[in-house]
């Protein structure tokens, strides 16, 4: 089944409710300062109401969709696996708009090359980001919450015109089963563990990707969490694209750890990208499949890059 690239943009942005925000709370930023550090217009090559908004579609190459792929940033990795798999209409459906080194450089741009590659195969580019975070069934705090079983949730962590994180109650389980059930979900070994170890836990809270600042956990804490399970919640602070940030970040980092220190709430971090790739291949994959469109999600062979 095919559908046209308009009317498969006018779902999604209905189904996230895109123009019910404005420019998106971290990608407005993030995206003009990523792209300076390169000298690159990146408003002359994607779309006008991208470059307001931050969401939506982003990139133009075929009035025609036969498939969609899925990803949670646009590693060069990745792009090389759909450009190699897609054919010449095709979406590429991204959480990010940016690439992002979790434990390297930070944020950094969709190189300008694979932008032309992307273009010249025919394959466009959607990005959806706050509202896929807040959706309240399709998203990425609505997934793990599924994942980890949550019941009577509540939504936290006020983020633009939604939360982005959740909180509920589970059946008595220990730390170490929590751990070992997200290595299995997120299929990652490494683990960013701090805090206490109370037993048993019921009560979770879940925090889709980067979750390093003290006030979500006194948010979860106040809230009666015992664990908070997320992407990372210190190790993305020690690189970032703009190296004027740095004093910042390591002031917020040590802030992270020193909450660890004090907190009998447990911290565990299944890295940034992996807790919000879950949403492609458990909620996303089957939404676009509901629309009659083949999906392919793309992994990336390094969470922790």
């Amino acid at each position: 089944m095919a559908m046209t690239l308009d009317n498969l943009i006018q779902q999604l942005d209905r189904e996230f409710s895109v123009m019910d925000w404005e420019a998106d709370p971290a990608m407005s930023r993030l995206v003009p300062k990523i792209y300076r550090t390169i000298g690159y217009d990146y408003a002359a090559l994607f779309e006008p109401d991208f470059c307001a908004r931050y969401n939506g579609l982003m990139l133009r190459a075929s009035e025609i969709i036969t498939e969609v792929y899925c990803a949670a940033f646009p590693t060069p990795e990745v792009l090389e696996t759909v450009l190699q798999q897609a054919g010449d209409q095709a979406l590429l459906f991204l959480h990010h708009p940016l690439d992002m080194e979790t434990s390297g450089r930070g944020f950094l741009p969709i190189s300008p090359e694979h932008l032309q590659e992307l273009i010249k195969q025919g394959i466009s580019i959607y990005s959806c980001h706050a509202p896929l975070d807040c959706h309240s069934r399709i998203g990425t705090a609505a997934s793990l919450a599924s994942a980890f079983g949550l019941q009577q949730e509540r939504e936290f962590v006020q983020y633009g015109i939604g939360y982005a994180a959740r909180i509920g109650s589970v059946s008595p389980v220990t730390v170490e089963e929590i751990v070992r059930m997200g290595q299995r979900v997120f299929n990652v070994e490494r683990v960013e563990r701090g805090g206490g170890n109370p037993s048993p836990v019921t009560c979770i809270a879940v925090i889709p990707g980067g979750g390093d600042d003290p006030v979500f956990f006194q948010e979860a804490e106040q809230l009666g969490a015992q664990v908070v399970i997320t992407g990372e919640w210190y190790t993305r602070l020690l690189a970032l694209a703009n190296p004027n940030d740095a004093d910042w970040a390591e002031k917020n980092r040590e802030a992270c750890k020193a909450y660890a220190h004090t907190s009998s709430m447990a911290l565990l971090g299944f890295s940034h990208a992996a807790t919000e790739y879950l949403v492609m291949e458990r909620q996303l994959a089957t939404y676009f499949r509901s629309l009659g469109l083949p999906v392919s999600c793309v992994r990336q062979s390094d969470w922790w890059r």
